[in-house]
């Protein structure tokens, strides 16, 4: 059965000899009536950049190849970050591809000189650019005029990322990305008879904090699982880094502590769903940490909240329908949608 949605994702990692990490927006795809096919970032034997960061390992000439002359038939091709839509979008005309181009997530454009050429380059020309953050997306569509830009929640896996029914001693934070705010963290935690671990590669191990190893999904969903609350410490950036743990986090139904960071703003209800502290405030970063270890019905109430809402707002299926209706207003679907 021919594809109607071709999904590229990113330079997912994974470890030797494993499958790849879920990726179930292709089954929410499939659920509302596209047949959706993933095509995952090659290996070193067909793929010269595979290996290198997801700049430049997304752009991988052999998949293009593949969509631009064995998926020409795709009603639509989802690029998630610029670089799996670069050659398609820099040979469509050359090539004669008629399928919509289309980008989901778009990298920080203001510290990588290569990625912002990249970035304006792809936004220039694709057909619909989907922003995970308000505050990105405006200023995407203020510095590109012309870009087809607009503003689509995240999603996550509501159906793998499920609560576990209980809560560990841990105090957790998850990310490896320059959003994060190690320093700040450490400094908001450093006293506190709490045990911390970090899935990091950006902190060493040191007196009360414990490094996980990077693993599988179920590997992760074990750590969320058996944390009694997430910590996620940012910078300020326009980018939604960190939204991946947030969304994960809620999700396994945690209490939150975040950083009031413009690039997941949007996701953040303080008392409700979370506590939102001052970016860079490690003071204000350890009272809400010593408030929720304290209060276990804040505690609960904040985790069953967040669960709620990752599963109304940000659920996958949801997710694929905010893109439907996006397509509609782009071109008629195909008949077999």
């Amino acid at each position: 059965m021919r594809p109607d949605i071709v999904l590229l994702p990113s330079n997912r990692l994974q470890r030797p000899g494993s499958p790849p990490p879920r990726f179930g927006i292709a089954d929410a795809f499939e659920r509302i009536g596209f047949a959706a096919e993933v095509l995952d970032v090659n290996d070193a034997s067909r793929n010269p950049f595979a290996g290198c960061a997801s700049l430049f390992a997304s752009i991988d000439p052999w998949r293009a190849a593949k969509v631009l002359f064995r998926r020409r038939k795709a009603y639509a091709v989802i690029s998630y970050y610029q670089s799996g839509a670069l050659l398609l979008l820099a040979l469509r005309r050359v090539a004669g591809f008629k399928p919509l181009v289309v980008i989901v997530d778009v990298g920080d454009d203001s510290n990588w000189p290569l990625r912002a050429r990249i970035v304006a380059f792809c936004l220039k020309r694709a057909d619909a650019v989907f922003s995970f953050a308000r505050d990105q997306t405006g200023y995407l569509a203020q510095r590109y005029p012309g870009a087809q830009v607009q503003f689509l929640p995240q999603q996550i896996d509501t159906e793998f990322f499920t609560p576990s029914g209980g809560e560990g001693d841990y105090v957790l934070s998850i990310g490896n990305d320059l959003s994060r705010d190690y320093e700040t963290l450490l400094a908001a935690v450093s006293g506190l008879d709490v045990p911390v671990v970090l899935r990091t590669d950006r902190v060493a191990s040191q007196a009360g904090i414990a490094i996980a190893p990077r693993g599988s999904d179920e590997d992760l969903r074990a750590l969320y699982h058996a944390a009694r609350i997430v910590v996620l410490p940012l910078y300020d950036m326009r980018h939604p880094g960190g939204i991946s743990s947030l969304l994960e986090a809620f999700a396994c139904g945690k209490a939150v502590v975040a950083s009031d960071a413009r690039g997941i703003r949007d996701y953040l209800h303080h008392e409700e769903n979370c506590l939102v502290v001052p970016c860079g405030d490690a003071a204000a970063l350890r009272a809400a940490i010593t408030r929720l270890l304290q209060d276990d019905a804040l505690r609960m109430r904040l985790g069953s909240a967040a669960r709620r809402y990752a599963e109304t707002e940000l659920s996958q299926d949801r997710y694929a329908a905010r893109l439907k209706d996006a397509f509609a207003a782009l071109r008629p679907f195909p008949p077999s949608v």
